[in-house]
């Protein structure tokens, strides 16, 4: 209620702003905010959600900005089409990044846009016969409705106001579309690559195709405000669009705070608004007030509620405090302009990692009163146990070779991780795969996903050969893995967790989820439903709302599983599961594997607890410096003297005999 109030008060006060403020001036500055706030929205499906860190929108910004400029420049062509035209061509361009850039990440992506970047203001500034080169391109402000026969005087006036309320209505289309996309499968998926890509390959979810997805969404958002841009200021040259350019719009969303709405918005205004606020000393002193009271009445809320972070927290209000303090002794702030700014950046960096918003959202957090549990919609459903997911599941007859492994080789410089190793894995059955550390066994299981090539040898399933394919694919397969080291997606919440899992079972496309169509509808209802059923298999039922990274260790190894069963796996990679585990987990682990196994998944088990593999296993095969050495029943495998020698070591297994 109180979300939708403070949406309405905005809404409203943008619609009164004109006639509240009478000059254009203020009514330029806004406009400027408004479309540095469209690319900036953009820029955080990139940034804030899949980690990349883009140098190149200020280029793509401009490639908007320059389609407008040169279709009126060389066709005569007005401010309706070159809008569309503005978005499709950065997205296009933004594509053409994308698909080569994102095979890198980090540092290097950071690099490779910056370059595209200055390339492409050297073309703008070199191609004068399409571009007018350093000259530039005036333009002229579209005019919705002709205002001339009845008031004449007032054009400038009546152009300046309809232009505003159509950058307006861009802004509320990027926010209704971009809020849909990240809520959606997409969201999710955009969120867990960041987190764990590796995990996110191996749920079906492709990597690279998401990154390329969110870069070109972003890419067109860049275009509507380059668009926008080039007709509120009537005039682009290239030095408009620089690397500077660059850094104020990645500084918009740090600052701002990122994965958000509201983040990116304030941040636009403070990048905007900021020159201004530091040529005028008087509100330059109001302003450092304004942040004074609000950091005081936060940092004490937030000491309040989290009483062992007092001294953390008081550290950046006194800095608040002192800064209002240096604000009121000086006496000339424009000699002060570059130093404030970079003080303002660390300290926003350094002590609000989550941004402005993040800052005044733990603020209300710790003000408001804690809202009553209440169960997750989807779990409201009367939803059988497992029969919401095992009715979509897969069966595969008992007892068929499911999975053929055949003289497998992996080999790592001159290190053979994996040796000649044979593996064959009937359908129905739980197949235990043991050995000391450093035998192979992850190996073994990497290879199997496809995060790993074999070097040499054969990797059927179900008769068809898998080896070389992507994880995805291998997934898309059916067959489904939990990791050594636990990889869930932190900052979403269990359910969410299972949802990614579920990408599969979409067919809607991303227009789709931008217009929450019935079919997009729909199908989110039945993924939850689905979702909720597998927590509630898991006996995570009740957490279904809780963050991951929240969960003790014990229940996040169930929430991998339930995860990985999201897949419908024909075949299901369990990687020491048991590892770290108190007794009751355990016990609750074999009791979730045994479920599984009723239900007709095909299980390979990796695990150092005995008991473990011992309950559970139909066949285990033994792995020893990456060569198979034993294989058969448990009861078999435990008195081979090849494996108590394995595990014990030569010497002290002839002394226990």
């Amino acid at each position: 209620m109180l979300a939708a109030t403070a949406k309405l008060l905005a809404l409203a006060a943008l619609a009164a702003f004109p006639f509240v403020v009478g000059g254009p001036y203020y009514l330029h500055l806004l406009v400027v905010i408004l479309i540095y706030g469209i690319l900036t929205l953009g820029l955080d499906v990139v940034f804030g959600y899949t980690g990349e860190v883009s140098l190149g929108h200020s280029a793509l910004f401009g490639i908007g900005a320059y389609t407008a400029g040169t279709l009126a420049l060389q066709l005569h062509v007005g401010f309706w089409w070159a809008l569309p035209a503005g978005v499709i061509v950065a997205a296009a361009f933004g594509a053409i990044l994308a698909l080569p850039a994102l095979r890198v990440t980090g540092p290097y992506l950071a690099m490779v846009t910056l370059a595209f970047g200055t390339i492409v203001q050297i073309l703008i500034n070199e191609m004068t016969f399409l571009t007018n080169g350093p000259l530039g391109i005036p333009l002229k402000r579209p005019m919705l409705f002709d205002w001339r026969p009845w008031l004449p005087m007032a054009q400038k006036r009546m152009q300046d106001l309809q232009f505003y309320y159509v950058v307006v209505a861009a802004l509320l289309l990027t926010l209704l579309v971009v809020s849909r996309l990240v809520a959606s499968r997409y969201g999710r998926a955009f969120e867990a690559l960041r987190d764990s890509p590796i995990a996110c390959d191996c749920m079906g979810v492709s990597v690279y195709k998401h990154k390329v997805l969110a870069f070109t969404l972003s890419a067109g958002f860049a275009g509507l405000a380059g668009v926008l841009f080039a007709y509120s200021e009537l005039y682009i040259a290239p030095n408009n669009f620089g690397f500077d350019l660059a850094i104020t719009f990645l500084l918009a969303v740090t600052m701002g705070g990122r994965k958000s709405r509201a983040g990116p918005l304030i941040g636009a205004a403070i990048v905007v608004f900021l020159p201004n606020l530091l040529a005028d000393i008087a509100l330059f002193r109001i302003a450092a007030g304004i942040v004074a009271v609000v950091a005081v009445v936060g940092g004490a809320a937030h000491m309040l509620r989290r009483p062992e972070q007092r001294v953390r927290t008081a550290i950046p209000v006194a800095l608040c405090v002192a800064f209002f303090g240096f604000a009121l002794l000086l006496e000339k702030i424009t000699d002060y302009k570059l130093t404030v700014f970079g003080m303002m950046i660390l300290f926003v960096v350094y002590y609000l990692p989550d941004g402005i918003f993040g800052f005044l959202r733990q603020i209300a957090a710790g003000v408001r009163r804690p809202a009553p549990p209440r169960a997750h919609a989807a779990v409201l459903a009367p939803v059988d146990d497992a029969a919401a997911w095992a009715a979509a599941a897969p069966h595969v007859e008992a007892g068929g070779t499911l999975l053929d492994v055949r003289q497998v080789v992996m080999q790592f410089g001159g290190l053979k991780a994996l040796d000649r190793v044979d593996l064959l894995v009937r359908a129905g059955t739980v197949h235990g795969l043991i050995g000391p550390n450093g035998s192979g066994k992850s190996t073994m299981m990497n290879v199997l996903t496809g995060i790993y090539t074999p070097t040499g040898g054969d990797v059927a399933f179900e008769g068809v050969s898998i080896a070389g394919h992507t994880p995805s694919e291998i997934a898309g397969r059916g067959i489904a893995r939990t990791f050594q080291n636990v990889q869930l997606f932190g900052e979403l919440s269990l359910i969410e967790n299972v949802m990614v899992g579920l990408h599969h079972v979409y067919r809607g496309s991303m227009a789709d989820a931008a217009a929450r169509s019935g079919r997009e509808r729909r199908e989110e209802l039945a993924a939850r439903r689905r979702a909720a059923s597998l927590l509630r298999f898991v006996g995570l039922y009740a957490m279904a709302d809780e963050e991951a990274r929240n969960l003790p260790y014990g229940r996040q190894r169930l929430l991998e599983i339930a995860r990985a069963l999201a897949l419908d796996p024909k075949l299901l990679l369990l990687d020491e599961p048991a590892a770290g585990l108190t007794a009751p987990d355990i016990a609750d682990l074999i009791r979730i594997i045994g479920k599984i196994r009723d239900h007709g998944i095909t299980m390979i088990l990796i695990e150092h607890h005995m008991d473990v593999v011992m309950s559970v296993c139909d066949t285990v095969s033994v792995l020893d410096f990456g060569q198979k050495i034993a294989e058969g029943t448990p009861a078999e495998v435990q008195r081979d003297e090849r494996v108590v020698s394995a595990y014990l070591g030569g010497s002290i297994a002839a002394e226990a005999a």
